[in-house]
């Protein structure tokens, strides 16, 4: 494995134990949440998620993007803690006005919303801790910048301890139910907002870089108006299953979606994360589009290993979080549709990169509201006549669309081999494991552990033997954690 590879692994690994422990803790206070809320609750609980997504992407205003992408074009030291400065102060005041957006909006529109009414206390709690987790946001842009992975996983475990340790206080000890839940996360924001303080003011020289701000506006406005766009119809597949079902099936679509989402979580986000800073570092360099050629190959092979595991692991997953409840052991047949979804978005998000490095956010931000479209379109035409998997199916059909797209525009801008018939093929071997994998749904545990297994090894075998995993990736694996 070249030293590039190793290293953008290296990364990727100690940003997946950040995502793994994030995952890992929000799959116990899913457990925690099923125990004293009722399916009702959970469906709010999953509204509400759609909510801070939106709220996360209103903030900044693209600035997050743009200092992202400016950091490294900035050679002195006293500029990028200006730099900084300039980018946190922005995000508090867009993300003090979204939150008052949003508030306002609930304060009117919250029966509408849910059509239930909200319990004493959930919509503040809900508020306050969303700004303070905003504003330790940009703080983590710039740990991923510095590529100091290790210390970002280590401020992330603080922040998901006082979550769990908050959460069991006020659900388990004060029994306060769903509004507990808010409870626990406006405390655990806020301490660790305060911890991370010394760290944010250390990091910064008051110096207020206008022209940079600017620029970055520029650059990351269309990109945050598209964000939000897109987050407003894709995640709006909750809302509409409300609307025309209830929010017991908001629930079941949401905890499928938990289950497939693991990919995103622990695989595309920790591999994007490290990927990201490092391409933007060398995007300049000779060589860098061969060496993201010969990462999207690796990438797209853990891809297809790890949502493979869940589609064989998600009935196990989904009974263990639900406490063996029948009513989301009927999601289970979401989790290879969602996850497909997620593949095609996982190969996006890295497709997005090339098209940043020529500055194209303009392009990006057409294919995002286009694709959107398709999906807020489609769950309005599917909804209604399939339910949550109707909205599976909007969600795959418009990150297809999207996927597609992104590949046409990279190869306009950029002379790299994606080698889309191998990607083809692999894709093509994943879904006949997925077929084969609805035939040891209904073994014993025992006989079922064992033949998934086999589903495994037989896919890997297939990659061997086919070409797509040759003697060079078995020797990058071993060595992975080894010294040059």
């Amino acid at each position: 494995m070249s030293l590039q590879t190793r290293f953008v692994f290296k990364q990727g690994a100690i940003y997946g134990v950040g995502n793994v422990l994030t995952k890992f803790s929000g799959l116990l206070l899913i457990m925690l949440y099923m125990k004293f809320i009722s399916a009702t609750e959970f469906g709010a609980v999953a509204l509400f998620e759609t909510i801070f997504q939106f709220i996360l992407l209103l903030s900044g205003l693209g600035v997050k993007g743009g200092f992202n992408r400016w950091y490294h074009d900035m050679s002195d030291g006293d500029d990028k803690k200006a730099l900084f400065f300039t980018s946190w102060s922005f995000n508090f005041a867009s993300s003090f006005m979204a939150v008052t957006l949003v508030a306002l909006l609930l304060w009117f529109f919250a029966f509408d919303v849910f059509k239930m009414e909200l319990p004493r206390g959930v919509l503040t709690y809900f508020l306050v801790g969303t700004f303070f987790r905003l504003l330790y946001d940009v703080p983590f842009y710039l740990l991923r910048l510095e590529q100091k992975a290790r210390e970002q996983t280590l401020w992330l475990g603080l922040n998901l301890l006082l979550l769990l340790g908050f959460s069991f206080y006020f659900l388990w000890y004060r029994q306060s139910g769903w509004t507990g839940i808010y409870a626990a996360q406006m405390w655990a924001h806020l301490l660790t907002f305060l911890a991370m303080l010394p760290f944010i003011v250390r990091r910064m020289k008051p110096k207020f870089l206008m022209p940079q701000l600017r620029e970055m506006l520029h650059y990351g406005l269309p990109l945050a108006v598209s964000n939000v766009l897109t987050v407003l119809l894709t995640l709006s597949d909750r809302h509409i299953i409300n609307q025309y079902q209830n929010l017991d099936e908001v629930a079941g679509y949401s905890m499928a979606f938990k289950v497939a989402n693991l990919l995103q979580m622990v695989v595309v986000v920790s591999l994007i994360t490290s990927y990201t800073n490092y391409f933007f570092k060398t995007m300049n360099r000779p060589g860098s589009m061969q060496f993201f050629a010969s990462f999207t190959r690796l990438y797209l092979l853990l891809l297809a290993l790890a949502s493979l595991a869940l589609v064989l692991f998600a009935p196990e997953l989904i009974f263990l979080l639900s406490f063996g409840s029948e009513f989301f052991q009927a999601s289970v047949v979401l989790v290879p549709v969602l996850l497909v979804g997620l593949i095609f978005s996982g190969y996006r998000q890295l497709l997005v990169l090339p098209l940043n490095k020529h500055k194209r956010s303009k392009r990006i931000s057409l294919i995002l509201i286009f694709s959107a479209l398709i999906n807020l379109a489609g769950n309005f035409w599917l909804v209604p006549l399939y339910g949550k998997m109707g909205a599976s199916w909007a969600t795959l059909m418009a990150q297809a669309v999207a996927m597609l797209w992104f590949i046409y525009e990279v190869r306009r801008c950029e002379a790299v081999n994606l080698q889309t018939g191998k990607s083809l093929l692999l894709f093509g071997i994943w879904l006949a494991m997925v077929a084969l994998s609805s035939f040891v749904a209904d073994l014993s545990f025992w006989a079922g552990l064992l033949m998934k297994g086999g589903v495994l090894s037989l896919f890997l075998l297939l990659l061997w033997f086919l070409r797509l995993v040759g003697p060079e990736d078995w020797t990058a694996a071993l060595r992975f954690f080894r010294k040059e």
